[in-house]
């Protein structure tokens, strides 16, 4: 990956009555080192133009190939507002396009290797749950060595209208899936030796998965948690997990709530495990390595490409053909 010299445009106001009509719209949560996700995407592609949009985290960036790409914010309040100001821009004209988020999330390692990248058919949302405190003495004292080993400290929600699981067009995912199986994936050593640190991890280099991921704005780490999110995805019927990360399931409300959901797609990158390997502390592993931070990041972008250019081409959902008509 080779960083470009040019300069970014820069940003105007949105013009309502000559909007932009990107045919995609590239959603990635950071745009700050070492968590830059956007990066990849300004230096592969040419930005020619750049909106300032009302409440969104950064400017809505145009390229020469007809492509927006912006960051949300991380976690899922800046990005459903971030998400919610852009479709509500009168300078952007987002009908005919299909919309993708794409960066890193963390994954088990008993699920797939650093560095593989997941095209999601479910988006879990691992707030809405009740989390109990089941200790006969809960009303008398909050001494946390007091807790009891609670199997089940969670629980479905009560009140729950609908299961809180977006399902993405089985049609967008499987244009998605074709696509992201023929990109050449990046391998590390470094890595794959960080890797080689978990024992129950695959002994492989990053592959292409499409399974389920979860969402959650809480900052979870270790298999106690890990064991929560796997039992809550068992109820709502889309276990195992394979990615975790804190946007989508606000993305895809805010897109819900317009009209889009179906032309939304998850690409996500594994930059780091769940859990501490042997002989770590959680603060030392929280965040994977260097190596595997930059790994996902350049994966992510690839396989995002990949998936942008091909549902583009081929519109699987005739959004384009729909529109002319």
């Amino acid at each position: 990956m080779t960083p470009t010299d040019r300069p970014l445009p820069e940003p105007r106001d949105p013009d309502p009555d000559d909007p932009i009509a990107p045919d995609a719209l590239v959603l990635t949560a950071a745009f700050e080192d070492p968590l830059d996700e956007r990066r990849p995407w300004l230096e592969r592609y040419d930005p020619v133009d750049a909106l300032e949009v009302p409440g969104a985290e950064t400017p809505v960036y145009v390229t020469d190939s007809g492509i927006a790409v912006t960051t949300t914010g991380i976690g899922k309040s800046d990005a459903a507002t971030t998400v919610t100001a852009v479709l509500a821009s009168p300078g952007l004209d987002l009908e005919s396009a299909y919309i993708v988020s794409c960066g890193i999330a963390g994954s088990s390692p008993e699920t797939t290797a650093l560095g593989s990248v997941a095209i999601a058919d479910a988006v879990v949302d691992w707030d809405r749950k009740h989390r109990w405190d089941r200790r006969s003495d809960a009303a008398v004292t909050d001494s946390v060595s007091e807790a009891s080993n609670d199997e089940r400290p969670i629980d479905l929600l009560a009140y729950r209208p609908r299961d809180y699981v977006h399902r993405p067009e089985d049609g967008v995912v499987d244009c998605a899936l074709e696509a992201a199986r023929a990109v050449d994936l990046r391998e590390d050593a470094d890595a794959r030796d960080y890797q080689r640190e978990y024992p129950n991890a695959p002994d492989s280099g990053p592959t292409i998965e499409r399974g389920t991921t979860v969402c959650g704005d809480e900052f979870w780490h270790g298999p106690r948690y890990a064991r929560e999110v796997q039992w809550l995805c068992d109820q709502y019927g889309v276990a195992p997990y394979v990615t975790t990360q804190m946007e989508d399931a606000a993305t895809a409300t805010a897109l819900e709530r317009f009209g889009l959901r179906e032309r939304y797609v998850s690409v996500r990158a594994v930059s780091n495990y769940d859990r501490a390997a042997p002989g770590q502390s959680v603060e030392e592993s929280f965040d994977g390595n260097p190596a595997s931070l930059a790994l996902g990041i350049e994966n992510a972008a690839r396989v995002g490409g990949a998936v942008v250019s091909e549902l583009v081409a081929t519109d699987p959902l005739e959004i384009r053909t729909s529109d002319a008509g």
